[in-house]
């Protein structure tokens, strides 16, 4: 619980609020005392807060993945309309704080070249309407500092927010090589043990054969206590072949590749989200190029989910079925309005083409699944 608080609250949201609760309650107190203003005036310029941070809040959250740019400039637009509005009715040059607060969001929309290309237009109401509206004697250098301020919040967030990607990027590669290395091992163990398999049958089995039909032979051209002496001989040898094809076989069914191992290094730490992971034990794939499809498949997914979904549970079912193997994974992420299949979601269709693989992607109330299909003869 307290990590989903602190996923939900982080140290930049709580700031921002703060920052945005100072401005907003004193400018609701000058207003109350104020006789030049009435109550009329002072639900204004409340209204006007309270909605400009709730807007805020709705951009900074998990929410926004499933909004479409347009939605976000939007919301954007809105909020910068509040502060107009506040710099109208509040002579209270501090307002500018807000506007802050909101260049903060400006690389989600727009690219940070842009945003400081454009910051003057939306830097430059402050000084316009606290020098004609409010007849203000340095609304010129205040606006020019907050200009500064813009600015320096700009490059700070693109700074964050690029550091933030690098660390999860490099996050990412790090669980990618950790499955990587697993799937690797257990192929390396499953060609040793068929190597050793193929020894022991082509070395051993057929000179035990040999030796069994030297065997055979040399009972029927002998007589007496000899001949038992040979017979009893030859069914030691064909005891000793049957039990080295057993171990051979058994050699080779052990060869199956563990990739639960595999899968639990690709979900493990994710940041802002739970994975449940299911696997049938009963599940034996031999082939590396099925197991290593699986891994991307769900690698895909979890990449997918973490960057455009609400999502912060994830579950992940992998059963064997009559057909093959059924891989089932899905999360409580919120509806979008409409779904577009990417590049992610065409590389998993893509790859389980080549195994003559099926994939079926649903997107509802419920959240977003993906239903995967193996057939048995490629395991």
């Amino acid at each position: 619980m307290l990590e989903k608080l602190k996923t939900q609250f982080s140290l930049d949201i709580v700031s921002a609020v703060g920052t945005w609760a100072i401005v907003a309650i004193s400018a609701c107190y000058f207003m109350l005392v104020s006789p030049s203003y009435g109550i009329t005036s002072f639900i204004i310029v409340a209204s006007l807060h309270l909605c400009f941070i709730v807007l805020w809040l709705c951009s900074t959250g998990k929410m926004t993945n499933a909004l479409t740019k347009t939605s976000k400039v939007m919301l954007l637009s809105v909020q910068y309309a509040c502060v107009l509005s506040l710099f109208v009715l509040v002579p209270l040059n501090y307002s500018a704080i807000l506007v802050t607060i909101w260049c903060t969001l400006l690389p989600t929309v727009m690219p940070l070249r842009k945003a400081m290309l454009t910051a003057p237009l939306w830097s430059s109401p402050l000084w316009l309407i606290y020098q004609f509206h409010w007849s203000e004697k340095y609304a010129f250098v205040s606006a020019a500092l907050f200009f500064m301020f813009n600015i320096f919040a700009l490059i700070m967030v693109n700074t964050a927010t690029k550091e933030r990607q690098a660390k999860e990027h490099a996050n990412h590669l790090n669980r990618e090589l950790l499955a990587t290395q697993k799937l690797l091992s257990q192929a390396n163990k499953q060609a040793e043990r068929v190597r050793i398999a193929r020894n022991i049958h082509d070395l051993l089995g057929h000179h035990l054969t040999a030796l069994t039909i030297n065997l055979q032979v040399a009972s029927r051209i002998t007589q007496g206590e000899a001949k038992e002496k040979i017979e009893t001989c030859h069914g030691l040898a064909k005891l000793l072949l049957s039990d080295v094809r057993e171990a051979v076989s058994e050699i080779r069914e052990r060869s199956d590749i563990e990739l639960k191992d595999a899968l639990m290094a690709l979900c493990d730490n994710l940041p802002r989200l739970k994975i449940q992971l299911h696997f049938d034990d009963n599940l034996n794939i031999n082939e590396v190029n099925t197991a290593d499809t699986i891994i991307k498949c769900v690698q895909e997914c979890l990449t997918n989910t973490m960057k455009h979904s609400t999502a912060d549970e994830l579950e992940l079912e992998i059963n064997k079925v009559e057909q093959g193997i059924a891989l089932n994974i899905s999360d409580n992420g919120k509806p979008i309005n409409h779904f577009d299949m990417g590049n992610g979601l065409r590389g998993i269709t893509e790859r389980l083409a080549l195994i003559d693989g099926h994939v079926n992607f649903v997107h509802d109330k419920k959240g977003f699944r993906i239903s995967i299909s193996i057939p048995q003869e490629t395991l």
